[in-house]
């Protein structure tokens, strides 16, 4: 059985470090769960980042299974095509022993439209605030070549 899963970024909790990297609230929602946590803070730019270049590697068939680490933790997301289509979604903790957190599937369009949600919102975060940099561009780059693949995939 498929259920809700997304991406979330919460851009009201947000700000630049010294050495200019942009932080947010960002978690996977399972509905009633949340990974890392629903309160997740970590660089949103580089993280959404390695998503979107993972599911345009996805899209484009290069792999079948990528993995998302988050950057303040020992936390990592795998996303496997399952043989229905559907793809999966297992959250780890990394660690000694690494320990599945939760573990659900999801229709691809429904992943892709919250990681092309979230990086849209962190990249107007990035704009209402001036915070420009070579995160921000590659970040930008990336969300350009995956809309083309979901144009040419999903459409």
């Amino acid at each position: 059985m498929r259920q809700t899963i997304a991406l979330k970024i919460n851009p009201k909790s947000s700000g630049r470090s010294q050495a200019g990297v942009v932080w947010a609230g960002l978690c996977v929602d399972f509905g009633d769960r949340a990974f890392p946590d629903p309160r997740w803070s970590d660089f949103v730019v580089v993280v959404l980042t390695w998503w979107v270049d993972a599911l345009t590697s996805l899209l484009r068939g290069k792999s079948r299974r990528q993995e998302v680490m988050f950057m303040e933790g020992p936390f990592a997301v795998v996303v496997e095509v399952t043989a229905a289509g559907a793809w999966r979604l297992t959250c780890v903790e990394r660690g000694l022993r690494n320990v599945m957190r939760e573990q659900g599937t999801i229709e691809p369009k429904e992943l892709l439209g919250s990681v092309v949600s979230c990086a849209e919102i962190a990249l107007e975060l990035c704009r209402a605030n001036g915070w420009c940099s070579a995160d921000a561009d590659a970040l930008n780059c990336g969300l350009r070549a995956l809309k083309e693949e979901i144009a040419m995939k999903i459409n």
